[in-house]
């Protein structure tokens, strides 16, 4: 697993944090950068006598990105808000708290997890989108149980299970879906 918060004693644990914030929503500051630049280079470019009209389309072109990426930021939130995941290498075993209930089994116990991420992500290429980082796991339990782990809780959620029990679903938009 990539990123561990709270490395101890052999264990991983992993809860939403603020620096998990960051890491998935920090694109959307280069968007409100160039939002904020855009009037600036319209004025210089066309002249000032159409400054409010420069001012309005870089504010929608900025809502444009950023009321997309808020609905999957709060998406993710609710999702696992007061989770906590924990690994354990050592013993190949995952224990969830979710909504006060707590859930352990071995890696074996999986039966396969479905990975949601954006077609950037990926492919490991460039992210055109503030929300190309974000991604969701589902993993599902050969008992029939379920988990979403979101990017909020475990930025990047690579187990060492075999890569066919890992199955990739590509979106443009990865938002969680409740079934």
């Amino acid at each position: 697993m990539v990123g561990d918060q709270g490395k101890l004693k052999g264990m991983y644990t992993y809860k939403i944090s603020f620096e998990y914030h960051f890491q998935n929503s920090w694109p959307i500051l280069i968007y409100f950068i160039g939002s904020f630049i855009l009037p600036f280079y319209m004025i210089n470019r066309f002249g000032s006598g159409d400054t409010w009209i420069f001012v309005l389309l870089s504010a929608a072109l900025f809502l444009f990105f950023f009321v997309p990426q808020l609905i999957l930021h709060i998406n993710y939130f609710m999702k696992n808000r007061c989770d906590i995941f924990f690994y354990y290498p050592v013993g190949q075993r995952v224990t969830i708290n979710h909504k006060g209930e707590s859930t352990s089994f071995l890696l074996s116990d999986i039966e396969r997890i479905k990975r949601f991420k954006s077609f950037p992500l990926a492919e490991n290429r460039m992210q055109w989108f503030p929300w190309d980082n974000y991604n969701y796991s589902i993993i599902q339990l050969k008992n029939g149980e379920e988990f979403t782990i979101t990017s909020l809780l475990v930025p990047n959620m690579e187990l060492p299970i075999d890569s066919g029990r890992v199955e990739l679903k590509k979106r443009f938009y990865p938002i969680v879906r409740d079934a």
